[in-house]
């Protein structure tokens, strides 16, 4: 089996917001696995104990799909709706072997 890209992603939104950041992220993430044959996967998931810090767990064939996936309008838009809703951002990169 070939490998993929997957991208873990930490999002801190700032306090109270992530009810408002909720229906921004799942438009994307739903758009993403609908409309981009490379992103083969896309989970939103919060803290169970802090509904203002979510997970995403993203694969993709490959980082070239990822880069793709970031010129996507679904994208551009969840980036700008969401940028003043967050307060830090952590990326890993990694390769997904099964």
């Amino acid at each position: 089996m070939a490998s993929k890209f997957a991208i873990i992603v930490t999002i801190k939104c700032k306090p109270g917001k992530g009810k408002d950041f909720m229906p921004i992220i799942m438009e994307n993430a739903v758009a993403a696995m609908r409309d981009e044959p490379n992103c083969h996967e896309f989970r939103v998931m919060t803290a169970k104990d802090d509904p203002d810090t979510f997970f995403f767990y993203e694969v993709y064939t490959n980082e070239a799909a990822l880069d793709s996936h970031r010129q996507e309008p679904h994208y551009l838009k969840f980036r700008d709706a969401g940028a003043d809703l967050i307060a830090d951002r952590h990326i890993e990169m990694t390769t997904v072997h099964i």
